[in-house]
């Protein structure tokens, strides 16, 4: 038998690849829609900002107009009027609030008063300073040592 020889044939492919654009994908958003977005997110930023300083307005702020405030009125003399006084702790507290003991609590020591309720301290009778007493010059000239 003939023995058979093969030969191989290489057999380029060469294929012409067409060049094509890289065409851009279309913005999903376009600028109306940024704006919509952006003015929705802005309004519902205010909105919640809004509400939480109305809510820590009305359950965290010391001084709100919804609490009861205690009104002291004061007669001619300027003294407290006691049954204008509703406030028990204050009541219990008078005592201690009229700071020289006259009987009478003027505007002033009512302002301590509430001040030091207010930062829940004692209240601190002021005291007014004590009189220096100055050294009696004994002589203003000194002595004169001799040799």
């Amino acid at each position: 038998m003939p023995k058979k020889t093969t030969t191989k044939k290489t057999i380029k492919k060469t294929s012409v690849k067409p060049v094509m654009k890289e065409i851009p994908l279309p913005d999903p958003y376009c600028h109306c829609t940024k704006r919509k977005r952006n003015m929705i997110l802005t309004c519902v930023f205010t909105a919640s900002l809004l509400i939480g300083m109305f809510l820590g307005h009305m359950f965290f702020c010391p001084v709100c107009p919804h609490k009861a405030k205690p009104h002291v009125q004061f007669d001619a003399n300027g003294c407290a009027v006691v049954e204008s006084i509703k406030c028990p702790k204050m009541l219990e507290e008078l005592p201690m609030i009229d700071i020289d003991h006259d009987g009478c609590v003027t505007k002033k020591e009512m302002g301590l008063a509430k001040k030091a309720m207010r930062h829940h301290k004692p209240v601190a009778p002021v005291e007014e300073p004590a009189p220096v007493e100055e050294p009696a010059v004994v002589d203003a000239i000194a002595p004169v040592m001799e040799d």
